[in-house]
C-alpha cells in the first residue's frame, strides 16, 4: 500500500505519528547539545512545537485536501468582537482566578512585576507564532473539526487533550523546559481543560485558529505575571509544596470555567451554532454538522 493511501486512509493516527515524530526528533537533539537555558534553546524548542502544524500539513497533502483552507483558518479575524474578547482577557482572569484559589488554599499573596506589563503585545506575538499558538493549526484546525462530527465536541477535544498532553511529555525530562519539575498529573488536567475551552473558542469563531491561537498564547505568556511566581524560591530553592498549591489552583481556576462553558453550551458542540466536522483534509460532500440532521432526513419527514 502505498504511504499517501495509507495516510489518507489513517488521518488521525497518521496526524498523531508525524507529529510526536517531528517534535520528539528536535527534543532529542536538545537532549543531547544538553544546552543551557538560552536563545538557542528556546528557538529549537520553538521549532520543536510546530509539530502539530507539519502533522496536519502532513495528512492535508497525503489527503489531497484543501491546504489553502487548512492555512487560512489562521487568518480567519472576522468574529464577533465578543470572542476577540473573550480569546485576549480570558487568560488574564484565569490568572486572577488561579491567585484567588492560591490565597485560598493557603499560598502567600505576592504581586510584584506589574510595570513590566507593557511587553505583554511583544511577547503574545511572539509565542503565537512560535511558542505555542502556532500548535492550534494542528490540534484544533485539524484534529478538532476531524473528530467532532463523529464522537461530539467535548470528547473530541478530551481526545486532543491527552495527545497534547503526552505529546510534551519529553519536556518534563528536559532541564530549563517550561514543564521540567511540574507535577504531571495536574499538568495533564489543565490540559485537558484548556483544550475544552480551545474547542468552545474555535466552534463559536466558526473554526478561527488565530483566535485559538490567541487565547493559547495569552494563556502561556500569562504565566510569567502569576504571583505564584513571586514566593515559589526560597534562598535560590524552588519549593515543591508551593509549585504543587500554584499549579493545583489553575487546574481548579481552568476546571470551573469548562463547567460553566458545559453548562451553557452542552457537550455535543461546545456551541449553541453550527460547528466545523470537516477537516480541510477530508475529501468528498460536507457530512452533516454535529447535533443537526442531514438534508436527506428533513425531506423525509
Amino acid at each position: 500500500m502505498r504511504l499517501r493511501t495509507w495516510i489518507s486512509r489513517h488521518q488521525f493516527a497518521s496526524f498523531v505519528l508525524v507529529t510526536y515524530v517531528f517534535t520528539w526528533a528536535v527534543h532529542g537533539v536538545l537532549f543531547l547539545l544538553d544546552l543551557p537555558q538560552s536563545w538557542t534553546f528556546s528557538v529549537l524548542a520553538g521549532i520543536g512545537a510546530y509539530g502539530p502544524v507539519v502533522g496536519a500539513a502532513v495528512v492535508v497533502w497525503a489527503s489531497d485536501g484543501d491546504l489553502r483552507a487548512w492555512v487560512m483558518q489562521a487568518f480567519k479575524w472576522r468574529v464577533h468582537p465578543a470572542w476577540w474578547a473573550v480569546a485576549l482577557l480570558l487568560p488574564a482572569l484565569i490568572i486572577v482566578a488561579a491567585t484567588g484559589v492560591f490565597v485560598l488554599l493557603g499560598g502567600e499573596l505576592v504581586v510584584t512585576g506589574l510595570e513590566t506589563l507593557v511587553v505583554y503585545p511583544f511577547l503574545l506575538l511572539y509565542v503565537l507564532v512560535i511558542g505555542g499558538g502556532q500548535e492550534e493549526l494542528g490540534w484544533r484546525g485539524f484534529a478538532q473539526p476531524h473528530l467532532q462530527g463523529r464522537y461530539g465536541a467535548f470528547v473530541a477535544a478530551i481526545v486532543i487533550g491527552v495527545v497534547w498532553a503526552t505529546w510534551h511529555a519529553p519536556l518534563f525530562l528536559l532541564p530549563g523546559a517550561t514543564q521540567s519539575g511540574f507535577d504531571f498529573s495536574i499538568y495533564l488536567g489543565g490540559i485537558l481543560a484548556e483544550s475544552v475551552i480551545l474547542a468552545w473558542v474555535y466552534n463559536n469563531t466558526g473554526g478561527s485558529v488565530l483566535l485559538a491561537g490567541l487565547f493559547h498564547a495569552g494563556n502561556n505568556v500569562a504565566m510569567n505575571w502569576y504571583p505564584v511566581n513571586n514566593v515559589l524560591f526560597e534562598n535560590g530553592v524552588r519549593n515543591e509544596v508551593v509549585a504543587s498549591q500554584g499549579q493545583l489552583a489553575a487546574l481548579v481556576a481552568l476546571a470551573v470555567i469548562v463547567g460553566l462553558i458545559v453548562a451553557v453550551y452542552g457537550t455535543r458542540r461546545l456551541s449553541h451554532h453550527e460547528v466545523p466536522t470537516v477537516s480541510p483534509a477530508q475529501r468528498g460532500p460536507r457530512p452533516n454538522v454535529a447535533g443537526s440532521r442531514s438534508a436527506d432526513e428533513q425531506l423525509s419527514d
